[in-house]
């Protein structure tokens, strides 16, 4: 175990081909969100943007949870609050990072996707994540001062596009 800048405490050790604490610090870090949904003909009604602050729980070493609450305001129609609580899990021996919903409490998450390093500052999907009959995939960034969270949602009745940018 090492321990870095921020006081935090690593159980992987860091190899220059693989990013994962580097990852790990800039998660720990955020603390607003912004997204935007766009719906492209399926008629989910997810078009609009949102934004608000989230807190960061730190679980454990590998565990960060993301407490999200803010406002969503569609292109029609009333603002409406919103919370979320995503879960993000390092595993270090699998060189990858889970993200679940916590939609239904930390002991009946709903997995979403692994993440895998596929450049120097880009994870993205090892598969699709399978939903009925939708298929969920995502891409995450690390641009200079924030964090890039693009997914999208594909199936017979979506055709989604979610951008969340994090710092």
């Amino acid at each position: 175990m090492r321990k870095n800048k921020s006081g935090w405490y690593w159980i992987f050790t860091l190899n220059t081909n693989f990013d994962l604490p580097v990852l790990w610090e800039r998660l720990a870090k955020v603390r607003s969100l912004q997204f935007t949904a766009e719906s492209f003909g399926s008629g989910s009604g997810w078009n609009g943007r949102g934004a608000g602050p989230v807190s960061i729980e730190v679980v454990d070493s590998v565990t960060l949870l993301f407490h999200e609450t803010g406002q969503w305001s569609p292109p029609e129609g009333s603002i409406l609050n919103f919370t979320n609580v995503f879960r993000w899990t390092a595993l270090p021996d699998q060189r990858l990072i889970r993200l679940e919903h916590l939609r239904f409490g930390r002991t009946n998450p709903v997995y979403l996707f692994d993440l895998q390093q596929t450049s120097e500052s880009r994870w993205d999907s090892v598969e699709p994540h399978v939903c009925s009959n939708d298929f969920y995939t995502a891409m995450l960034e690390c641009q200079q001062d924030q964090l890039l969270l693009d997914w999208t949602v594909k199936g017979a009745t979506k055709n989604e596009r979610i951008r969340y940018i994090y710092t």
